[in-house]
């Protein structure tokens, strides 16, 4: 008799191990199928919101000219959810033209030159991205097939923040 109850014990705590974690979804992984959309938070030193841009699919491209090479550079963000349910900026792929002082030397995840330019596959995440206005005209936010020059909203030498917010 003890086998039996003993049995049915296991049994059942071994069906409920396998029902349990379907019922007790990770947050997180809630919150990500609930996303609807995403904006970047563009905001100074003292937490004003300066600009907010809706991003289709959660992408844009950070933009800027280099100051010692005067050529491009591109780092392309996608927005993604932290273990924990909030908004990340994550940097993916960096795109430049020249090589040298300020550029980087390594491949990280991986390196490739497409049409003479670099193109640097990355993984960082970022809850906010410090910014800090450049002299060099051509520095600001891609998204949506516009751009957005940081310096339609304040002078060169402003310190900015980026961040996302969702919208469930």
């Amino acid at each position: 008799m003890k086998r039996a109850i003993i049995a049915v014990l296991a049994a059942f705590f071994s069906l409920a191990a396998c029902i349990l974690p379907v019922f007790s979804q990770d947050k997180s992984q809630q919150a990500a199928s609930e996303v609807t959309s995403y904006t970047l938070t563009i905001s100074d030193r003292e937490s004003r919101v300066i600009a907010e841009i809706p991003l289709k699919d959660g992408l844009f491209d950070h933009v800027f000219v280099h100051s010692i090479h005067l050529t491009p550079v591109i780092e392309r963000f996608r927005v993604v959810l932290s273990p924990e349910g909030a908004p990340l900026l994550h940097l993916f792929e960096l795109d430049y033209e020249s090589c040298g002082i300020g550029m980087p030397s390594d491949t990280e995840n991986g390196f490739r030159l497409v049409d003479g330019k670099f193109i640097l596959d990355m993984s960082r995440d970022f809850p906010i991205i410090p910014v800090m206005v450049s002299i060099v005209a051509g520095h600001g936010i891609a998204a949506n097939g516009h751009f957005f020059p940081f310096t339609d909203w304040v002078p060169e030498g402003t310190q900015l923040f980026l961040a996302a917010k969702a919208a469930f």
